[in-house]
């Protein structure tokens, strides 16, 4: 007779939530902030340089200067 096969292990972790379900259990991330919707009622916001990089960050001396993450 021949062997049988089992079925491929499933490609998704059990049990992992959602992105949107995260930001609603645990809040948002640190250095985010929401300025409210744009066109078709899409979330804007902003990024501060806590967002670019957790080590160290330092926001621009001049707050009218642009912010540039890092790539």
């Amino acid at each position: 007779m021949p062997e049988e096969k089992k079925p491929p292990e499933p490609a998704h972790q059990p049990g992992t939530p959602k992105g949107e379900e995260r930001n609603k259990k645990e809040g948002k991330e640190a250095g985010r902030r929401t300025t409210g919707t744009r066109g078709a009622k899409r979330p804007a916001g902003k990024s501060s340089a806590r967002d670019s990089t957790g080590i160290n960050p330092k926001d621009p001396v001049d707050p009218q200067s642009p912010h540039l993450p890092t790539p």
